[in-house]
């Protein structure tokens, strides 16, 4: 069965759903509801266990009680097969799996990054970022990888084989989630708190372009062909969500989906022409990317707060 994983905030699940009904399969506890949630989620290189970051009580902030674990899920038997615990560094949220089967995960408390072991479970490097390193982007090759850090003004870049840093790339008033262009050539930084999409060039390390949203960025994604950047963006005073398209040959030609709710990630659909967005109320709309319309297909994870979504199997 094709199954897209939902990490869900309200019930703290790691929620599998039949990729092509929406059903949902299971949902696995991995914290506890209100107190340690789950935010982001990564799989292991044979894509057989998920590790789902339990970044605390709240969203980003002060108000914040930050958790020190690591859920870890067998996704054959559906089951919680425990916690890493990270000791004192707390804040997990972040997730990304290298070329050779490692885990990173940003610990935000602590201004780190962390490389875990996927076997052990061991936490084999730690790397200083001085800033909170809120988010992650993979380049597609896998030689580096980006940390966003929130109100701080800068990207730091991080070589996958040396670990070491290797840039530190002004912006200019700190960043949301980030991604890298499907050709590397290209850094796609949401603005921290206005309706900007900052782009960078990875060769050069030097932003080349800003274009204007309808909201402020939460996450940039790339279309399955490579044709759109997507951007899901909210506007806060409205409480209004947006699904912004945007030509990735033309960053200017942008068209705008208005949404029900907040939106968090969103997942290329297997058919290539559209994508999934999860909601705040825990709708998952699917839209065309074409069209610029919400189409049938969508699904509920069943509860409220989907953060991120992922295939199972690639």
């Amino acid at each position: 069965m094709d199954m897209i994983l939902a990490t869900v905030k309200e019930n703290a699940s790691l929620t599998a759903l039949d990729a092509e009904t929406g059903d949902i399969v299971a949902a696995v506890t991995v914290g506890e509801p209100g107190t340690k949630k789950p935010h982001e989620v990564t799989l292991s290189a044979d894509r057989t266990t998920a590790f789902v970051s339990l970044y605390g009580s709240a969203d980003y902030g002060p108000s914040n009680v930050t958790d020190n674990r690591i859920a870890v899920v067998d996704l054959e038997s559906m089951m919680l097969a425990g916690h890493i615990d990270l000791d004192l560094y707390r804040g997990p949220h972040a997730l990304a799996t290298d070329r050779d089967g490692k885990i990173w995960v940003t610990v935000d408390s602590n201004r780190c990054v962390l490389v875990i072991d996927a076997g052990s479970w061991e936490i084999e490097r730690t790397i200083w970022l001085e800033t909170p390193g809120h988010f992650s982007a993979l380049s597609p090759d896998g030689t580096r990888i980006y940390f966003a850090a929130k109100e701080y003004p800068v990207v730091t870049e991080v070589d996958v084989a040396t670990k070491e840093i290797t840039a530190r790339i002004p912006v200019p008033v700190g960043a949301q989630a980030l991604r890298v262009s499907p050709d590397g050539s290209r850094l796609y930084v949401g603005d921290f708190n206005r309706p900007l999409l900052h782009v960078i060039d990875c060769k050069s390390r030097m932003p080349v372009e800003t274009v204007l949203l309808t909201g402020v960025p939460g996450w940039p994604f790339n279309s399955a062909d490579g044709k759109f950047v997507v951007v899901t963006t909210y506007g806060e005073p409205a409480d209004r969500g947006y699904f912004e398209i945007l030509n990735a040959d033309d960053l200017t030609r942008r068209r705008v989906v208005d949404l029900p709710a907040e939106p968090f990630h969103a997942l290329s659909a297997r058919d290539g022409t559209s994508m999934f967005v999860a909601l705040a109320n825990g709708e998952v709309p699917r839209i065309d990317l074409a069209s610029a319309t919400i189409i049938e297909g969508g699904f509920h994870v069943g509860g409220s707060m989907p953060e991120a979504l992922i295939y199972k199997d690639k």
